[in-house]
């Protein structure tokens, strides 16, 4: 499930940079994303219990929080939602929703384009990804940093897109994501949890956990997102055209 949700992830950020060039009316660039929601949707619930359980091993292993309470609380969410949407129901969904996208590619037409429209996504995503990441980071908002992580994904699959020789900061945002994504595991779970009894002792515990997270996030996002929109569009000037794809690189590289 979880592979199968990141790669309609990523399928997801592609689309974007297709949005600029996209010819409409039909078929739409919007019919073909909200078809691309729908699948990964499809999966989120049972994506969603795997990842709490994950969460809840280490929340377990690393101080053996309230014994296997946040297991127990993960590990209920999982059967609850078994009982209502098996697994091959839930890919059969997605698969479904998966092949209209097809059938939407396979004839819609794109203008001519020269890379301006990719440079345009990719900063669009950028500029997104900074603003709702620094907001998030600042207030700690669980709902916020649920929206920056999304946005910083599809930065990450854009750079790899189009920068993949700028391997230093596909490192560093892949680490910025997977930190976003603990936070994120560990703030569902402990949703899950307040609806059962909870020890003080392990919310002190889980709120030690969440900040130290938060700290690792703000010192990722602020070396990763230093500059804002207008200054990197500056830098990059006329760099992302396809007749200058390593001044591009170089200048992303050597953030």
């Amino acid at each position: 499930m979880h592979g199968a949700r990141r790669r309609i992830k990523q399928l997801r950020s592609l689309l974007r940079l297709l949005r600029a060039p996209w010819v409409s009316p039909p078929p739409s660039y919007q019919e073909a994303n909200a078809a691309m929601r729908e699948a990964a949707d499809a999966l989120a619930g049972h994506r969603r219990a795997e990842a709490l359980d994950s969460a809840a091993g280490k929340l377990y292993l690393k101080g053996g929080v309230g014994g296997g309470f946040w297991c127990d609380v993960a590990e209920g969410h999982r059967a609850t939602h078994a009982a209502t949407v098996s697994p091959v129901e839930a890919l059969e969904m997605a698969h479904r929703a998966i092949t209209r996208v097809s059938e939407v590619l396979r004839v819609v037409q794109f203008c001519t384009a020269d890379g301006e429209g990719a440079m345009a996504a990719y900063l669009s995503a950028y500029g997104k990804a900074r603003r709702v990441l620094q907001q998030g980071l600042m207030s700690g908002d669980p709902q916020t940093l649920h929206e920056a992580r999304k946005f910083v994904i599809h930065h990450l699959h854009h750079t790899k897109l189009l920068l993949p020789e700028s391997e230093n900061r596909l490192h560093d945002l892949q680490q910025l994501r997977e930190l976003l994504d603990d936070l994120n595991d560990l703030d569902e779970i402990q949703q899950l949890a307040v609806l059962t009894l909870i020890a003080a002792k392990d919310a002190r515990r889980i709120e030690k956990v969440r900040a130290r997270l938060l700290d690792k996030a703000r010192k990722a996002a602020d070396k990763l997102f230093k500059h804002k929109r207008k200054h990197l569009t500056k830098r990059l000037g006329h760099a992302a055209k396809p007749h200058s794809p390593r001044r591009w690189v170089a200048l992303q590289t050597s953030e």
